[in-house]
């Protein structure tokens, strides 16, 4: 019998092909066209935030030239500037011709001016006032000093002197020396000079330091008890004073003008006893008994004052 022959099988065999996925005939035409044209990618765009190349590059150019001129032009007005201030200070037209000096009391004039080093004819616009400042107050009785210009051609210098306070004698041989309100001895007493001021005594030092100030101690209680008689009590004021003798001992001792009996005013508490004092001057004057005390002493016990009489 024979065989069947599977219509598969033979010259009429027909021939299938697997078809394998992928796109289909659609896509495969439309992406053959497009590949025939000329494709470019579109721009992307950003609204109102697209900044193009060009105009970047001409911002960035306008602001160079713009830095470039505005440097120019500062070197210019530099150089105009530096030219025409020194016109101004090599022409006549600035000069000083005119030295106004104020508050000089005890120092000259022509200390000041020598210290300065100020002279007439000289630019006033090229003068160093800052230097001249530190000069002046090189001088031992300039406390403050200011210099200014008054154009055309002055100058003004305002000083302001120390005020003394006291003297000091000072052992050793080193003589008389002013004391300011603040303690610090400043300057040596010269001939002539005002000598009407209380004597603080009883330091010895072996020599002054430039601005030596009375700050420990019974040296320091000696400047305050004198501060507080400057204050113009009319019992007990500054005048009233004679010496202010330091003591490390017994503190500070003060002797009036006009009385020869010492009064122990002790260690520490000035304030107080400064107070204290001027009550029992007040009633030892109006009592008229002044005149018969031997010795005051506040030394031995705050609060307490001890008044010995020449009387029996």
């Amino acid at each position: 019998m024979a065989k069947s022959q599977s219509p598969l099988l033979g010259s009429n065999r027909r021939r299938y092909r697997r078809h394998r996925p992928g796109h289909s005939s659609t896509f495969r035409n439309f992406r053959a066209t497009i590949a025939g044209s000329k494709w470019s990618v579109p721009p992307v765009n950003n609204g109102p935030y697209r900044k193009d190349s060009t105009e970047r590059g001409s911002a960035r150019e306008y602001l160079s030239r713009s830095a470039l001129l505005a440097g120019l032009l500062a070197v210019l007005l530099g150089v105009t500037a530096l030219r025409g201030y020194q016109v101004l200070e090599n022409s006549g037209a600035f000069r000083v011709r005119q030295i106004t000096v104020q508050g000089c009391r005890t120092v000259r004039e022509e200390q000041l001016l020598a210290l300065a080093e100020i002279r007439q004819g000289a630019p006033l616009l090229g003068f160093n006032l800052s230097e001249a400042k530190q000069r002046i107050r090189q001088h031992p009785w300039i406390d403050r000093v200011n210099i200014q210009r008054s154009w055309p051609d002055t100058l003004l210098i305002k000083v302001q002197e120390r005020r003394p306070l006291a003297l000091i004698n000072l052992e050793g041989g080193q003589g008389l020396h002013y004391v300011d309100q603040n303690g610090i001895v400043f300057a040596p007493v010269e001939a002539g000079q005002d000598l009407d001021f209380p004597v603080i005594t009883g330091i010895s030092l072996p020599r002054i330091p430039p601005g030596f100030s009375l700050r420990e101690g019974a040296a320091a209680d000696a400047v305050q008890f004198l501060q507080l008689t400057a204050q113009g009590n009319p019992i007990l004021p500054m005048q009233a004073l004679s010496e202010v003798r330091v003591s490390r001992e017994q503190g500070i001792i003060a002797y009036l003008a006009e009385r020869p009996f010492p009064i122990y005013i002790g260690c520490g508490n000035i304030k107080p006893r400064y107070y204290q004092l001027v009550r029992l001057l007040e009633r030892l004057y109006r009592k008229e008994k002044i005149d018969h005390i031997r010795e005051i002493r506040m030394d031995y016990q705050l609060g307490r004052i001890l008044v010995a009489s020449l009387e029996p």
